[in-house]
């Protein structure tokens, strides 16, 4: 659509961006700032209706790049211009994995060591074509109430909250590197300490359990958008299509789905058509759930944030769900079957407890 210039025609620029129909303004003209010009009066009436106007084609580039990538206002490392870095940093890192979670870690428990821009540098690193790949970013760090205190990003740089297989990897790293030589351990995470006993084979962590602590079923707190106090099994449309849906928090928000086969799923279309609907404020997990028998399921997880991987929370929120549905009891070990390995996990009624190996791949160093 083209319109006449603004002395030639009514039929104009300015009553465009008047109405609202105009989502931003490219003027390139360099001729001065005179007030009788098109371009000074096409810029003053987009700032009047707070219309985005860029000056230049290059600009208008750089805005389209930024908006084309991965990056949001959330995940972008603020930068003091006065104090800029003047190279590029060597950061250590720890590759390691639980039933294909894989994370990288850093150790940060020295202060020198402190990373300040960990959302940018979880998207970065996080990429299996163009970083190191993984599902996401662990911090290692100082705590004043425990061994140490973690704090997990997801690819997509936001926050995971709590993280049972990263829990398990944490601490065979503190093990296995002799920072924490205990086989009880404390680990703080999103404002939580978590109970994690370690066992070894020749000196090494070959498995840790993990008390992730009290299961919450409070609609409001997980949170769920819907006006009952607890969801379990409950009727709801999810993208025109009805499910029943069981809720619950163990850290961080999970909803589990109970199917008669797991694998013909397409996890890429259903998965974020639960995690981005309004009936989850803040997004959510998704477990979908075949019961084998009463102590073995097999699940597939859609992780917000990451897309598909193998959760340790989403084992331990499937078990839960699994024992409310009644198809599993309290205090039995169930075997969780992931398509990246098994997680033995047991519900008492109160806390659930996961069971499980951890591994270390590899160490390297990044230039970032």
């Amino acid at each position: 659509m083209s319109v006449g210039k603004i002395y030639e025609s009514e039929n104009n620029i300015l009553p465009l961006i008047e109405s609202g129909n105009i989502a931003y303004v490219i003027s390139t003209s360099t001729k001065g700032r005179n007030p009788d010009r098109d371009s000074v009066k096409i810029r003053r009436k987009a700032v009047e209706r707070s219309v985005p106007c860029l000056t230049s084609v290059d600009t208008a580039d750089a805005v389209a790049d930024c908006l084309a990538s991965k990056y949001s206002e959330n995940t972008i490392e603020l930068v003091d211009i006065n104090n800029m870095r003047h190279s590029k940093r060597i950061l250590s890192f720890t590759k390691m994995q639980t039933c294909g979670n894989d994370y990288i870690y850093f150790n940060c428990l020295d202060p020198r060591d402190k990373i300040t821009d960990p959302e940018s540098i979880s998207i970065r690193l996080s990429d299996r074509n163009y970083g190191i790949g993984g599902d996401g970013v662990v911090l290692i760090e100082p705590s004043k109430k425990a061994d140490a205190l973690i704090r997990i990003f997801n690819m997509d740089g936001t926050d995971a909250g709590v993280g049972g297989n990263v829990l398990r990897c944490v601490c065979k790293y503190l093990y296995d590197e002799a920072i924490v030589r205990k086989t009880e351990m404390l680990i703080e995470t999103d404002g939580l300490i978590r109970r994690l006993e370690v066992f070894t084979t020749d000196g090494l962590v070959s498995s840790v359990k993990a008390d992730m602590g009290k299961v919450e079923f409070d609609a409001a707190k997980i949170p769920v958008d819907l006006d009952v106090q607890r969801v379990i099994n409950h009727p709801v449309k999810i993208a025109d299509e009805d499910h029943n849906i069981t809720c619950l928090s163990v850290g961080n928000s999970h909803c589990v789905v109970f199917t008669d086969d797991v694998h013909e799923l397409d996890l890429d279309d259903i998965g974020p058509k639960f995690e981005f609907d309004p009936l989850f404020p803040e997004r959510v997990n998704v477990e979908f759930v075949h019961v084998l028998d009463n102590k073995t399921l097999s699940v597939r997880v859609w992780e917000r944030g990451n897309g598909e991987t193998t959760c340790g929370t989403g084992a331990c929120a499937a078990a839960v769900a699994a024992i409310e549905n009644g198809h599993c009891a309290k205090d039995d070990d169930i075997t969780v079957k992931l398509h990246g390995g098994d997680l033995i996990i047991r519900y008492d009624g109160s806390n659930v407890y996961m069971t499980g190996c951890a591994t270390k791949c590899f160490n390297g160093q990044v230039e970032i």
